[in-house]
């Protein structure tokens, strides 16, 4: 597990939910199959906008994006942001939270002109478009803010193994740990870049530290018996208990990043379970695999058996 430096950006798969949030974007081009994702994404909205299952509008819209390239930290506050540039949307790139947030958006579209408006109630608190407004902290900020738009039905999959996470996020910390890199300007050694950061550190010297909980589904309730990294049985009734289409956060509690972001977190990954003839999948912008694709459920979770920070999920289901 190799952590990133503060001068480069997030490029490991744990750190997925702060690509968008803390480093400067790649210079990667807009990659030419952007318009034949954006085409089948818009498409699939206008399809299934006549279906009133949740479920459905989920697993179709978020299947016209297989295969788009991972890549940290893509999207921002537009060309009229105030520190963060990046496009609102691209179809061509996505991280983790990106991908969760398109999909959500798309599924919650009654037609292609709602996509944008929702996709940024879900992106800002109270859709205000701002970096400091940004949902960066998925136990913080993103789950919270957006309970109006979501369910938390965690307890009911989890029933009497349910474990709860708690961490203390510190975003002023957090702010204090950033670097002109976050900037990306032309010139790192300008007073205009050294005086951008400070103003970005002071706005976030406003927040305090926030003590944060998150409901999860322990591992040890999904594989029995575990001994290391094998297990005697698989607990096949609470996977099936959960929603195609639902959001399963990976939960890492009081997971201890100080030294390189300024705070703990309780959550490193977002994705989307998928079921397919009978099968848990999840689909999800996938570091390592260098794209959005799909991957078994159980094998998976099974890597982070022995010894691994990450003890389990949440689940939440879009409201219909």
């Amino acid at each position: 597990m190799i952590f990133p430096s503060m001068t480069t950006k997030i490029s490991s798969r744990f750190f997925c939910t702060l690509s968008l949030t803390f480093f400067a974007s790649s210079s990667m081009a807009t990659n030419i199959n952007d318009d034949e994702y954006s085409t089948a994404f818009y498409k699939a909205i206008n399809d299934s906008s006549h279906s009133s299952a949740i479920n459905t509008r989920m697993v179709r819209i978020s299947e016209t994006l297989l295969n788009a390239n991972y890549l940290d930290g893509s999207l921002g506050e537009g060309a009229n942001g105030k520190y963060d540039k990046d496009p609102f949307i691209r179809f061509d790139a996505f991280d983790c939270t990106t991908y969760v947030e398109a999909v959500l958006a798309g599924a919650m579209s009654a037609s292609t002109q709602e996509f944008m408006p929702n996709l940024m109630k879900l992106r800002y608190k109270n859709g205000n478009i701002s970096f400091v407004e940004r949902n960066h902290f998925p136990s913080a900020d993103w789950i919270p803010n957006n309970q109006d738009k979501l369910t938390d039905i965690t307890a009911d999959i989890a029933g009497d193994s349910l474990l709860i996470a708690e961490t203390v996020i510190d975003k002023t910390a957090w702010y204090k740990k950033m670097n002109k890199s976050r900037l990306n300007c032309q010139d790192n050694s300008s007073l205009t870049c050294d005086s951008q950061l400070a103003q970005l550190q002071n706005e976030g010297s406003a927040f305090t530290p926030e003590a944060t909980t998150l409901p999860y589904v322990p591992l040890t309730a999904v594989y029995l018996g575990i001994n290391k990294d094998s297990w005697s049985d698989i607990n096949y009734p609470l996977l099936d208990s959960i929603p195609s289409g639902s959001i399963i956060n990976m939960v890492r509690p009081n997971w201890n990043l100080t030294k390189w972001i300024g705070t703990n977190m309780n959550v490193s990954h977002q994705s989307i379970a998928i079921r397919k003839e009978g099968q848990l999948y999840l689909r999800h912008a996938s570091q390592t695999h260098k794209k959005v694709t799909d991957e078994d459920f159980i094998t998976y979770f099974s890597k982070y058996l022995a010894g691994s920070s990450l003890k389990g999920f949440n689940v939440q289901i879009l409201n219909p």
